[in-house]
């Protein structure tokens, strides 16, 4: 069943186009990478899908409910966030006030105290809740950012490049986390690292120049001739 449908997708920046007419959709439980070069359209993608930007063309269901033109918060509500290249945590309050910060959002079908304790644990917060969210690690802070998103119950949440800036053995542990997240929710990715891409997409849409030119399998994106030629390079052929 599909869980989120695009059709025709299509957004301008002072005449120039960064998604033309783009087609794409993922199915409940998968998870769902985009790759593509800089300026292929992958971040105005997810902030259209995410509420942030309004489409010039297209349009956007989500689970079954017409989701175009919507906010962040009405997209919150019912099951679809997302995060950021840059991390986005109140840097001025507690870890733990972040967290009941965004519980608010949801308060009427939030999570009960067993399961916050357990999500706590899992992302390895539970040492750092009294801690300023500006003062902890950049990896710290990508935990907790998806942590004040997974406390809104997310039927999809999309990572916007979720191990940017972090140091290998980071990268690692990421990915790891990552592959148990997949239990709890659908997940969409856009990731440079291929790495993450080929251990963690069911399957990879590729933009390139705003256009949809591939998708399918991971190892399938990998051989496409057009995505190595204009964006892998021959040492990923």
């Amino acid at each position: 069943m599909k869980l989120l449908d695009v059709n025709g997708l299509s957004k301008s920046f002072g005449g120039v186009a960064a998604l033309r007419q783009v087609q794409g959709h993922s199915v409940a439980g998968e998870t769902l990478g985009m790759i593509g070069p800089n300026g292929s359209g992958k971040t105005t993608f997810v902030n259209i899908v995410s509420g942030h930007v309004r489409p010039d063309g297209g349009s956007l269901t989500f689970d079954g409910i017409d989701i175009t033109g919507k906010n962040p918060h009405q997209l919150a509500a019912i099951g679809l966030c997302r995060t950021y290249q840059a991390v986005r945590v109140f840097s001025s309050l507690s870890t733990r006030q972040n967290i009941d910060n965004a519980r608010l959002l949801l308060s009427h079908r939030g999570l009960d105290q067993a399961e916050l304790n357990e999500l706590i644990e899992w992302l390895k917060l539970d040492h750092v809740l009294h801690k300023v969210a500006g003062s902890l690690t950049l990896f710290e802070q990508r935990r907790l950012e998806l942590m004040m998103r997974l406390v809104l119950k997310p039927k999809l949440i999309m990572l916007d490049e979720p191990v940017g800036g972090l140091a290998v053995t980071e990268v690692i542990e990421m990915i790891h986390l990552l592959k148990q997240l997949k239990s709890r929710c659908s997940i969409f990715v856009i990731e440079h690292t291929m790495r993450v891409i080929k251990e963690l997409a069911d399957r990879v849409m590729v933009l390139i120049a705003g256009e949809k030119v591939a998708d399918g399998p991971p190892l399938d994106i990998l051989k496409n001739k057009r995505v190595v030629d204009e964006y892998l390079g021959a040492q990923h052929a």
